[in-house]
């Protein structure tokens, strides 16, 4: 059987401005009453950062909105769950931020930089950027000149 939709790409630091801009749109769209599309916004973000415990709580209070209690629940419980073994404060660092660090994590150092140029376009002063930045190229003997 043939797939007669486009394929959506694959979310890029290209393409995709961050877990903390769709978080904010996402919360938008849920103010404005547009659900569908903040549930579309939501599952974008867990495609690519699927330990993002403030995206499944987001899901979650939509699901409850329309008295889908049981999926809505485990949304709830996979939330907490995310909170709790991260056992930070989601403010003090930016998902993108983290969602960067998984990227290098995993080998994917042309993504995780270009997701951290995009964070030190933000927030240019940014000690903890620059930290990493300093880090990640002092790795990497192919970025030295």
């Amino acid at each position: 059987m043939e797939n007669r939709e486009n394929p959506k790409p694959a979310p890029t630091p290209d393409n995709w401005h961050g877990v903390t801009e769709g978080l904010s749109r996402a919360r938008q769209q849920i103010c404005d009453g547009l659900y569908q599309e903040a549930i579309n916004t939501l599952k974008d973000i867990l495609e690519l950062a699927p330990s993002e415990p403030q995206a499944w709580s987001l899901l979650a209070e939509i699901l409850h909105k329309h008295g889908h209690t049981e999926k809505a629940t485990a949304c709830d419980r996979k939330a907490s769950a995310l909170g709790a073994s991260l056992n930070l404060d989601n403010s003090a660092i930016p998902a993108s931020k983290r969602l960067a660090k998984l990227l290098w994590t995993q080998g994917e150092s042309d993504a995780a930089r270009a997701m951290l140029a995009l964070l030190l376009l933000r927030k240019p002063k940014d000690e903890s950027l620059i930290e990493m930045r300093n880090s990640w190229d002092s790795t990497s003997p192919e970025t030295q000149s």
